[in-house]
């Protein structure tokens, strides 16, 4: 199946084509700003490539929490690319993409991936999760929690972003910030199909977390 992971949910925006379960194309911007950008570069990228939005069967979005913003924008696009084509939607939840880019070793520690929700309050999304056996297996809900309220003892947190800002807690960090998200999001989205795990594009909101709250 053809699928367009669009990754907006931090200020790395990362979009991919994925044909047969390899990565055709994968673009990566550098700035938030040119989320608003990202339709059109979408539809650039696959005119370089001789190719149409209708080739599509599937559109997978990392779904937060996140960038307010950057979600709303990915999701709308998602949402429209659907509605013109036909395309299946996959929404899968950004801190399961984050876990998922983990590479280390077998362990006994929970894995604690995070995104910040208020970096001024070191306040984070968070998600804990086991790793067995090659397998990254959620084992919490998705929660809301301060840096200096967990329990760091026997856990290691995973974050993609701002990983300097934990160093006053001595917590044991490993940085995925070199790290494409997409593959992960690829990996994922090829499960959800194997599970005919879609969304209904008419009814599907961003996974914000926190109630949005319009710029004003």
């Amino acid at each position: 199946m053809n699928i367009l992971l669009l990754e907006s949910s931090s200020r790395s925006i990362e979009f991919a084509f994925s044909k047969s379960g390899e990565i055709a194309i994968l673009k990566k911007l550098d700035s938030e700003s040119n989320a608003d950008s990202l339709i059109y570069l979408i539809k650039q990228e696959f005119e370089s490539a001789g190719m149409d939005l209708s080739c599509l069967g599937a559109v997978s979005i990392s779904n937060g929490p996140g960038s307010f913003t950057g979600l709303r924008i990915s999701s709308a696009i998602a949402k429209g690319i659907c509605f013109a084509t036909g395309s299946r939607l996959i929404e899968i939840p950004t801190l399961d993409i984050i876990a998922g880019k983990y590479c280390g070793g077998e362990t006994d520690k929970i894995l604690t991936a995070l995104v910040f929700s208020n970096s001024r309050t070191n306040e984070f999304y968070a998600a804990d999760y086991s790793y067995s056996k090659s397998e990254v297996i959620r084992i919490s809900d998705y929660y809301i929690k301060k840096a200096e309220d967990f329990d760091a003892e026997g856990r290691v947190f995973l974050m993609n972003e701002d990983v300097e800002k934990l160093k006053p807690f001595n917590f044991e960090v490993i940085s995925l910030s070199g790290k494409s998200n997409i593959y992960s999001q690829l990996a994922l989205a090829t499960k959800y199909i194997s599970e005919n795990k879609y969304s209904d594009y008419r009814t599907s909101e961003p996974f914000y977390m926190k109630n949005f709250v319009p710029a004003k």
